[in-house]
């Protein structure tokens, strides 16, 4: 988690509350001892911070730790109702979209997930259709989108559905229903659940490469933990390599040249691969392909995703409610 660099008590208190909060995430029903173990805070430090979360309604009192003979501890774990997190992204073209949602709890918790038909294909459609979800679940306060395209500082400057195009839509949306609003990249979102669903423990480089129908093809990377994103907001857009204009290449042809380049820029230990086309009997063609470019060594391990969608709705909600935490103490 991109944590703001500290420079007043303030900030380093701030931070406290950030770590207190993820290792209530992390280890679910937890005392001051052991948040103190995770995080290398203080017993009194992360006291404090249990106690202004409990007062807050974040964090809630749950059980009592066994007692070896003094006074038995208390269990404190994140409060799940504290807010909820509506993940919606579109998918598709401007032939045919579709709308796939779900709404988890400020712990992660799935409660309710579906898809629905994106027509018309309009801004008011999608507009209208994220406020039915927004007023069915009243307790959402985050409000995170997913696209296929290039999205920076809220503007969508490219898409595969065109009536993105050039839409600040985090200010439209923040302004219609008064919510936290995250807008990225599809293939950022599904990168980061895939991470965090499969190689959570890894600090090397990981990275997700999707096929889908339309000519394109979209890769998210996450580094020592962190989404990729670029100066420009640009890293991962694959399909703009040079020598994938003019040529006339097999799926495995191509997908073995992804490879390869992302081999020798961010050398990544796994690549996660999808897509419609795709099937996991084609990894190993796909793995000799990329060895006619590079050292067999260096070849990442593949895995086949079969779907995409939970692992894009995983990272939306995740990143969404970790930036909406970060907003809720530093602002900005």
């Amino acid at each position: 988690m991109n944590i703001p660099v500290t420079r007043t008590t303030r900030e380093i208190k701030k931070n406290n509350v950030v770590q207190v909060i993820e290792a209530l995430k992390s280890q679910g029903a937890v005392t001051k001892s052991e948040v103190a173990a995770e995080t290398g805070l203080s017993v009194a430090t992360c006291g404090t911070v249990l106690n202004e979360l409990c007062q807050s309604g974040e964090a809630l009192i749950v059980a009592q730790a066994a007692s070896s003979g003094g006074r038995p501890a208390q269990r404190y774990a994140c409060n799940p109702d504290f807010y909820s997190v509506l993940s919606l992204y579109a998918e598709g073209s401007d032939a045919s979209a579709t709308l796939v949602w779900s709404v988890t709890s400020a712990t992660g918790e799935m409660l309710v997930q579906g898809e629905q038909d994106f027509m018309p294909l309009t801004l008011e459609n999608f507009y209208q259709q994220a406020e039915s979800l927004i007023k069915a679940w009243p307790g959402i306060k985050v409000l995170g989108v997913g696209l296929p395209g290039v999205v920076t500082d809220g503007v969508v400057l490219s898409c595969d559905i065109s009536l993105f195009v050039n839409v600040p839509v985090v200010q439209a949306l923040q302004q219609r229903f008064g919510l936290y609003v995250q807008v990225d990249n599809d293939m950022n979102y599904t990168a980061w659940g895939f991470y965090r669903s499969s190689c959570a423990d890894t600090s090397a480089p990981v990275a997700y490469i999707l096929k889908p129908d339309v000519p394109c093809t979209g890769c998210g990377i996450v580094i020592n933990g962190q989404v990729l994103q670029g100066a420009s907001f640009f890293a991962g857009e694959v399909s703009c390599l040079p020598w994938q204009n003019g040529e006339n290449l097999s799926l495995t042809d191509e997908l073995g040249k992804i490879l390869a380049s992302l081999a020798a820029m961010i050398n990544p230990v796994t690549v996660a691969l999808a897509g419609p086309r795709l099937r996991e009997e084609m990894l190993p063609l796909i793995r000799q392909r990329c060895a006619d470019h590079i050292p067999e060594r260096h070849i990442p391990h593949l895995v086949f995703r079969h779907a995409v969608r939970p692992d894009y709705l995983q990272g939306i909600a995740e990143l969404s409610s970790q930036r909406y935490m970060l907003h809720r103490l530093f602002g900005g």
